[in-house]
């Protein structure tokens, strides 16, 4: 664990996709044993900050954190306190309204850059699955946006648990009709302008009526699958 954890702070140097350096130069640079830097290099890949790719001109490679590697761990939490898909869901009512406010206030302005493609009337098929890669697209795009990269971290990884298991199934019954799914696009439009305007409390309360009204329809229309408990994944 203690060469893992040297390893990790030379990570957080680099981007993502870089590769680390081979098995023979890390035994060198920290002394270890190539039993100790392999069962390293496996920590980190079972938290899924690298990959390590097979082959010639293979080795590690840096991923980087993922929400998506951290609702992974958080599942398996999830499931011995035996948390249910409906305690997911009011924890997004919770936290993204709040991350709605945050990005209104983050003074960076180019992480708000994403948010305009959403403040602006944009013809999307409603009839098919691109609206709900668009609608997934634009909640991450506000978490993101926060600025803060904590709580967007826990925030978007519940929401990768959440839709792996709801998302298809809950939007093509719960918002089959076309006009329900455009309304929709539209209160992303509304969330979005308010965000980019910087007006903190609007882009707050406007996020707090759409995640609570998509709850209780969600509750409403898939009250078993809501209460299923979390499965470890």
């Amino acid at each position: 664990m203690q060469l893992a954890r040297a390893i990790v702070r030379q990570l957080a140097e680099l981007p993502r996709g870089a590769s680390l350096p081979g098995e023979a130069e890390m035994i060198s640079s920290y002394g270890a044993s190539r039993s100790s830097v392999r069962e390293a290099l496996r920590i980190l890949e079972v938290q899924g900050l690298i990959t390590i790719r097979p082959g010639p001109g293979g080795g590690p490679v840096l991923v980087g954190p993922q929400s998506s590697s951290l609702g992974r761990t958080a599942t398996l939490f999830f499931h011995l306190l035996q948390t249910r898909y409906s305690h997911l869901l009011r924890a997004q009512v919770a936290l993204e309204p709040l991350l709605a406010r945050l990005a209104a206030t983050n003074p960076d302005r180019e992480e708000l850059r994403v948010l305009e493609r959403y403040a602006t009337p944009e013809p999307v098929d409603v009839e098919t699955f691109a609206y709900l890669d668009r609608a997934c697209a634009f909640h991450a795009a506000v978490i993101a946006a926060s600025g803060n990269p904590v709580l967007a971290l826990i925030c978007q990884s519940l929401r990768d648990i959440a839709e792996d298991r709801l998302a298809t199934r809950v939007e093509g019954a719960v918002f089959r009709d076309p006009r329900e799914r455009q309304a929709t696009i539209d209160e992303h439009q509304a969330i979005a302008t308010a965000v980019l305007a910087g007006a903190a409390d609007t882009a707050e309360a406007r996020m707090a009526a759409h995640m609570e009204a998509y709850c209780t329809r969600v509750l409403a229309g898939h009250a078993e699958l809501a209460e299923e408990i979390v499965d470890w994944h």
